[in-house]
């Protein structure tokens, strides 16, 4: 079990520079470039509507700009698709100058896939040169390439790979429970999680970034003036102001998990502090943030890559709440009437897209998790089969995770319909 769960953390939990909606379109360019060569001509990049929602309000890594435009001109012209989810690092101001020029002379143009049944990411990105034309398809997860085409001729993958959703259900941390991953974190060496302290030390670096700029809608730094003899306020600030930074492009990468930045940051930061705010030790917290991770993961195994229901809200939070109960020294029961405590107070809270915002949402989420790891100490938990909440946390997450799935599906359509065309009209 032990070596197949550090499998899953080490393709889980990667570096990714700027927000993954954009960063996602940006490397399905860049990929499409690789394909064709030559100076770059035209871009255009069709998307499923969660993408273009997840997108349309966030900073740009390496630019003073937002939007999908410029994260697909970008990636276009500079972008290195090697690099994956830090498809932007080395991006220069003339590659900035180049595409702001695309842009204004309508060479880049952006369409969303609204024929496309149900859920799941999907970016067709093509690249016009002297050379012809190059494509790329990325499709279920924000890297994996399913079809790459030059001048018409297909050369990687098959059109046919990108057509059904996919929601991971059978990803192989389906074979495990929840309290596989708690018996996991009690016993892995610290020794064999260097993946997870460079995690937290990442996304500390945007918490610091974030507060000393007071970035994005500065929630972190307004956190940060609540009282701090509060673990909840003092890990909401730290949590928030990551997210400030991140959100308003900061040019810092964050340690991402099952392919989001903002999931990363959120699954870790606040544990680290929760553990700091009651002197643990270094291994007891990242053996903590470890465990926040793979709960992570597993919660959007269910829910979906792109889904209705925010990621941090209820992903992340449940993370949280498993790495602060671990390391609060609640049982394995205690710790699974945490999570689906979480899922009962906040279940199916909407995503409406990456947005500066997004930092208020994932520290009020965090603060709900650990506000009750705290109640469950005190003996206060949602009674089984309440709502939402199963005879365990893995039903109480399977029942959500359906609901995400299959029942959410038009209340998904209508808000990226209602959002994109607000947007649009201003």
């Amino acid at each position: 079990m032990k070596e197949k769960l550090l499998e899953i953390l080490q393709k889980e939990v990667a570096p990714a520079l700027g927000c993954t909606g954009p960063t996602s379109v940006s490397f399905a360019a860049a990929k499409a470039h690789a394909v064709i060569g030559g100076t770059v001509e035209k871009v255009k990049v069709i998307m499923d509507r969660d993408t273009y929602k997840n997108s349309i309000s966030v900073g740009i890594p390496g630019t003073t700009y937002k939007g999908l435009e410029v994260a697909a001109a970008v990636g276009a012209v500079g972008g290195d698709a090697d690099k994956g989810l830090e498809v932007l690092t080395g991006l220069t101001k003339e590659h900035e100058e180049v595409s702001l020029k695309k842009i204004s002379d309508g060479d880049v143009q952006i369409e969303i896939a609204w024929d496309r049944d149900g859920m799941g990411l999907f970016i067709d990105a093509y690249v016009y040169t002297e050379n012809g034309c190059g494509r790329a398809i990325v499709y279920g997860t924000h890297t994996n390439v399913v079809y790459l085409e030059c001048n018409g001729k297909c050369i990687f993958g098959s059109l046919d790979d990108a057509k059904n959703t996919v929601y991971q259900l059978d990803a192989p941390i389906s074979a495990f429970t929840i309290h596989d991953f708690i018996e996991f974190a009690r016993t892995v060496s610290g020794d064999e999680l260097s993946m997870i302290q460079e995690a937290v030390k990442l996304n500390f670096a945007l918490t610091e970034a974030g507060l000393s700029a007071r970035a994005g809608s500065g929630f972190g730094a307004g956190w940060s003036k609540l009282d701090q003899n509060n673990v909840v306020y003092r890990a909401r600030a730290a949590a928030a102001a990551a997210g400030d930074a991140r959100m308003s492009g900061k040019d810092l990468p964050a340690m991402s998990c099952a392919s989001s930045g903002n999931v990363g940051i959120t699954a870790s930061v606040p544990v680290k502090v929760f553990g700091d705010f009651y002197q643990c030790t270094e291994e007891e917290i990242i053996r903590a943030v470890a465990l926040s991770f793979l709960v992570t993961i597993y919660a959007k195994m269910h829910i979906g890559r792109l889904s209705p229901v925010c990621a941090c809200s209820i992903a992340a939070s449940l993370g949280v709440a498993a790495g602060c109960g671990l390391l609060k020294g609640l049982s394995n029961e205690q710790i699974g009437h945490a999570i689906s405590n979480v899922i009962g107070a906040i279940g199916g809270t909407l995503c409406d897209g990456a947005k500066n915002g997004c930092a208020i949402k994932l520290s009020t989420s965090i603060g709900v998790a650990i506000e009750n790891v705290l109640l469950v100490e005190q003996g206060a938990y949602i009674d089984a089969d309440e709502g939402l909440v199963g005879q365990s946390p893995d039903e109480s997450l399977a029942l959500l995770g359906k609901i995400a799935r299959e029942g959410m599906i038009q209340a998904d359509i209508k808000m990226c319909e209602e959002i994109i065309k607000r947007n649009a009209s201003r």
